[in-house]
């Protein structure tokens, strides 16, 4: 009985323990165990945290892999949102991945704040932006791509404020705006 209260005791104590961590850059480096780079995470994905080794943080990661595609695992079910871009093939949907501590935050608003920045700032010059809130992944992509020649961002900017209203929207996986509503 006493070895059964401690394992429990452990499993409790790693899973409160644990917090999940998001990236704050776009396109950052992920590594394998031994240290080769795999791949790259995208901006505001996230994982949960394992363990931590120098200047690198060891993430559990879990998403989701479309037929065929095996450069890709997607951080959402309708497969619009990569969350890790290969440089090889990979066909698992959950691995431990490591990645500079230095691009990570225990805070997800801190991940998106220059997203969300460029997007109200470019996306306001003409009109009151929308919050993202109000469109699905694929309105965001009609409308965006119809008001880029407009707002003429950048192919840079205009791939982070697409990112960050796909990640925002209704179906999308961030949650940092729910306390806005």
């Amino acid at each position: 009985m006493k070895k059964i209260f401690l394992l429990l005791t452990l499993l409790y104590t790693s899973i409160a323990m644990s917090k999940t961590l998001y990236v704050t850059g776009n396109n950052v480096p992920v590594f394998d165990s031994k240290g080769k780079q795999i791949g790259v995470m995208a901006r505001g994905t996230f994982g949960e945290e394992i363990s931590q080794s120098g200047d690198k943080t060891i993430l559990k990661v879990q998403g989701y892999l479309k037929k065929d595609d095996e450069k890709t695992l997607y951080a959402t079910k309708n497969l619009m949102m990569p969350l890790i871009s290969f440089d090889g093939t990979n066909k698992q949907a959950s691995l431990e991945v490591s990645i500079a501590t230095a691009n990570l935050s225990d805070d997800q608003s801190k991940a998106w704040a220059d997203a969300e920045f460029l997007y109200y700032d470019t996306c306001s010059m003409c009109h009151s932006a929308h919050a993202p809130k109000e469109h699905t992944m694929i309105e965001w992509d009609g409308v965006f791509n119809t008001m880029r020649a407009f707002a003429m961002p950048t192919d840079q900017e205009a791939d982070t404020i697409i990112q960050y209203l796909r990640a925002h929207a209704t179906d999308g996986y961030a949650t940092d705006d729910e306390d806005d509503e």
